[in-house]
């Protein structure tokens, strides 16, 4: 089977990704298995005889986040100026993702997304965006609001038509923390999708808003 050129600059793009993950899981899950007992991250006692006091989060803490939601187009810059007509409806996303804290508030990782939206003309336009994440992340008891920005390349197919562009995605969320593995809740997502061709009329800036709920596996 013959792939186009987008479909394997997609394809090289998660398999460097993906190995690029796997390289950081493997060289820190040692040294996570010989810092401290899985109790200690969330003392009963916050003033017991913990030296260091109590860490909501610690360097080594991963997780697994899973979302699912809808994707509101807002509008495109083109040429002239920003298009309010974007031509879509309401549609759907979903996010998976991996991340790791390397300080008590900072995290790297790496997301996949998809979103799809039906057009007027009852087309499908499709983004598979895959993105390298980072993320500082604000502790307020057992809330937590991660304050993101993701930085990668978005295949997107529209009828025949396909293409594969940067992406930027600054994102904001807001989790609760129901026990030491697992956190609920909602965030949202600012896709900016350039679509840049030879004859600069056709250029485009996409300008979509994820806003989605899901779950994050602690570990």
């Amino acid at each position: 089977m013959e792939y186009s050129v987008p479909m394997k600059r997609l394809i090289y793009c998660v398999i460097l990704v993906f190995a690029f993950l796997s390289t950081i899981t493997a060289q820190t899950e040692p040294a996570r298995l010989q810092t401290a007992e899985p109790d200690d991250q969330y003392p009963t006692d916050p003033g017991s005889g913990d030296s260091q006091g109590y860490q909501p989060i610690r360097k080594g803490d991963q997780y697994i986040r899973v979302a699912l939601g809808i994707e509101v187009p807002l509008f495109n810059i083109g040429p002239d100026g920003v298009e309010t007509e974007t031509n879509m409806n309401l549609g759907g996303a979903g996010i998976i993702g991996y991340s790791r804290f390397i300080t008590p508030r900072v995290s790297l990782g790496g997301e996949l997304a998809f979103a799809f939206n039906s057009t007027l003309g009852e087309n499908i336009y499709l983004a598979l965006p895959l993105t390298l994440k980072g993320t500082y992340e604000f502790v307020i008891g057992n809330f937590r609001v991660p304050v993101s920005l993701g930085i990668g390349g978005a295949f997107h197919s529209y009828r025949s038509r396909y293409y594969f562009g940067p992406v930027v995605k600054p994102e904001i969320g807001a989790y609760f923390q129901y026990s030491p593995e697992w956190s609920f809740g909602a965030a949202t997502a600012w896709n900016m999708l350039p679509q840049w061709y030879d004859n600069s009329e056709d250029n485009r800036i996409g300008n979509l808003l994820d806003v989605t709920i899901g779950l994050r596996y602690h570990f």
